[in-house]
């Protein structure tokens, strides 16, 4: 019996010595979380946006790099940094933020810029034009306007009221409408 207790004791001393000596995990790396602002987000060209990522997070360590690709082919690096937007067409551009922590670990996010070719941006409420217009009806056709202005300007404000064109009178999609009227 004193045998059988000394081996279980040897047994048990063993397994502690051994178990004390395997090298403890770590916990996974989490991934940092790329977060920024950017201002002016919209505006005419060129137009100057400053952006700032002071609000990316890395839980478990540092955020090493920040790498900018500010949409246009241009790219840039740091927390913060701007860009000059310059455009002769309208346009939305998309901002990227990818960050990598000390550990390799990667996130990236993105904001929308819109740069407007040197004209102030469409009202958000364009007013009704003129003449026969109500985009939910009644049916109109090109012959229903006198001008190719007035036919544009219902074109125009049904596709910003989210109708479209409503009353076909874009027959090429070129975004004219009744090429033919004078």
């Amino acid at each position: 019996m004193k045998t059988r207790l000394l081996l279980a004791c040897v047994i048990f001393v063993a397994l502690l010595t051994l178990a004390a000596s395997c090298p403890e995990t770590e916990p996974p790396n989490q991934k940092p979380n790329a977060s920024f602002t950017c201002s002016p987000t919209s505006g005419d060209s060129p137009l100057v946006v400053a952006f700032d990522a002071g609000a990316t997070s890395d839980s478990d360590g540092t955020v090493l790099v920040y790498a900018w690709s500010f949409g246009d082919g241009s790219s840039g690096s740091g927390a913060t940094t701007s860009h000059t937007y310059s455009t002769t067409t309208t346009r939305t551009y998309t901002a990227r933020l990818s960050v990598t922590d000390n550990d390799g670990a990667t996130d990236s996010t993105t904001r929308a810029v819109t740069v407007f070719a040197g004209e102030t941006p469409p009202d958000p409420t364009p007013t009704p034009p003129s003449g026969p217009c109500n985009c939910s009806g009644p049916d109109l056709n090109c012959s229903d306007f006198s001008t190719h202005a007035a036919a544009q300007a219902c074109y125009d404000y049904c596709r910003q009221q989210g109708y479209g064109d409503v009353f076909r009178l874009d027959g090429d999609s070129d975004g004219i409408a009744c090429e033919s009227l004078p």
